[in-house]
């Protein structure tokens, strides 16, 4: 099995040298040896993908095309991981440099459009099938919803996850509300979907649990997406009612709402971060031998100084609604930085994380090989082209890391709430049970941040408003003591 520790070694580059406008580095245009094993060939990649971006960044085809050969040519040597994640990442570096052609950006399909949505919903549930984060995720935001809503009679969960809502989730929350001291309460579920048959099914499916757990239940549907809703009807959208505690659960949907006209290519601030684009890409593409690791690259903050419009009336109607717990779950990475380096630096790493660890997971599941394929490139390859081809409005994968949704959610009039040692500690067992070596987690102020190796992969946070201006139907939540823990590697 491939291990991340070697992946890691294999993409060696330091961050660039201040005043690296006018080298240029000679390996860019070093051709590949052909008596090199597999290992050597893979230790090209990484320099090949950033000589390929700076390339584009430049808008030169002629070297961009040597580049994209010399990637094909790697990456025909052996299947794996990086190889698969580098063709994906040439895709999208060879759409970026033909964007700029008048017509060409336009001409883009979505990949709704060309994706039968059967096929793809398949390939979202086939995500959270194999990925141990998402299916850890929903263990500790199950067990936040059961401890804030312990007394409460008539409780509302609002699933706002949208393409990562999975009935597994809600089964198993059913059933540990079925067990619960004192009996279980009134459960009505609303889900937020753009599939209306997926939404059928889930219907039926939990209706029929509830059913057998004798749980009074509801079910009700809202066709869309996160960003499709109304905020300023939210109430009545949700079919909110008067009197019931609400637990409110968003995965992996809220950087959609980050985003914002951020295209200033037409500047002339525009034409100063080009240049320092080209010149950081192509000193990450000399530095071959270089001891440090890109994970060491350093983070920069996202650009933005305010809390967006979309995010901002999203969490002021999520306010109102007065609810006693929302759970933030997030692709913990900085894919929001206005430098297109930045975002390929961060995208080539967090991406190569992830891809390792599903890699892992098939290797240990060989019959879910066709399944992962699918969720490559028609899931998590949508999401780099994404980051890498879009620019202002139309890029909407704006992942960020956990403190700058701290900041979000604070100014909006959030404050955090702990998770509680057993919400963390289930999550730590989920995770654990893969029997993935790479997999861990560990806590950040309170937080749940679940990592491969060396690179956080999601984040997992807990909210509720702040108290003196909206509450939920209890007084104070009852959150368990929490202590600083780092679980280690199983």
């Amino acid at each position: 099995m491939w291990q991340w520790q070697q992946i890691e070694k294999l993409l060696k580059l330091r961050p660039p040298e201040p005043n690296y406008y006018l080298n240029i580095p000679r390996v860019m245009y070093m051709p590949l040896m052909q008596d090199q094993g597999p290992g050597d060939h893979l230790a090209q990649l990484g320099p090949v993908l950033y000589a390929c971006a700076a390339h584009v960044t430049e808008g030169s085809f002629e070297k961009t095309d040597i580049s994209l050969s010399q990637i094909k040519s790697l990456t025909s040597i052996v299947d794996g991981p990086l190889q698969r994640l580098s063709l994906i990442i040439a895709d999208s570096l060879a759409r970026r440099l033909l964007c700029p052609i008048q017509g060409f950006a336009g001409a883009l399909i979505h990949p709704s459009d060309y994706f039968e949505q059967s096929v793809l919903q398949t390939a979202r549930c086939n995500l959270a099938n194999l990925s141990p984060y998402i299916s850890t995720g929903f263990v500790t935001i199950n067990r936040a919803i059961l401890e804030a809503m312990e007394d409460e009679k008539v409780v509302h969960i609002i699933d706002l996850s949208c393409s990562t809502s999975h009935p597994r989730q809600w089964i198993k929350l059913l059933r540990d509300f079925h067990g619960r001291q004192g009996g279980p309460p009134e459960v009505r579920l609303t889900v937020v979907h753009d599939n209306n048959g997926f939404l059928a099914d889930m219907r039926s499916l939990l209706s029929k649990e509830a059913d057998m757990l004798k749980i009074p239940f509801q079910f009700n549907s809202v066709i869309g997406r996160l960003e499709t809703l109304d905020f300023n009807n939210l109430r009545n959208t949700l079919n909110i009612k008067y009197g019931e505690a609400i637990a409110i659960s968003c995965s992996l949907q809220m950087h959609r709402l980050l985003v914002v006209d951020d295209n200033m290519s037409c500047s002339g601030i525009g034409q100063l971060q080009k240049m320092a684009n080209i010149a950081q890409l192509k000193k990450m593409a000399s530095l071959v031998y270089s001891p440090t690791s890109t994970l060491n690259y350093p983070q920069t903050p996202s650009p933005q100084c305010q809390t967006p419009k979309l995010l901002a009336s999203f969490l002021n109607a999520i306010r109102a609604l007065k609810p006693n717990i929302m759970l933030v779950m997030e692709q913990d990475a900085n894919h929001n930085a206005l430098l297109f380096c930045d975002r390929f630096v961060e995208a080539l790493n967090y991406y190569a994380a992830l891809f390792d660890s599903l890699h892992a997971v098939i290797a240990a599941n060989p019959r879910m090989a066709d399944e992962c394929a699918r969720v490559e490139r028609m899931i998590l390859g949508e999401e780099i082209k994404n980051i890498l081809v879009c620019e202002g409005v139309h890029r909407h994968e704006r992942h960020e890391r956990l403190s700058q949704w701290a900041m979000h959610m604070n100014r909006s009039g959030f404050d955090h709430v702990p998770l509680s040692f057993r919400a963390i500690w289930e999550g730590n067992q989920k995770l654990m049970s893969s029997r993935l070596n790479g997999c861990h987690n560990k806590v950040e102020n309170d937080c749940l941040l679940l990592c491969w190796g060396s690179t956080h992969l999601y984040s997992i946070s807990a909210w509720r408003p702040h108290k003196g201006t909206t509450s939920g139907s209890r007084e104070q939540m009852i959150v368990q003591p929490q202590s600083q823990i780092i679980w280690a590697d199983n």
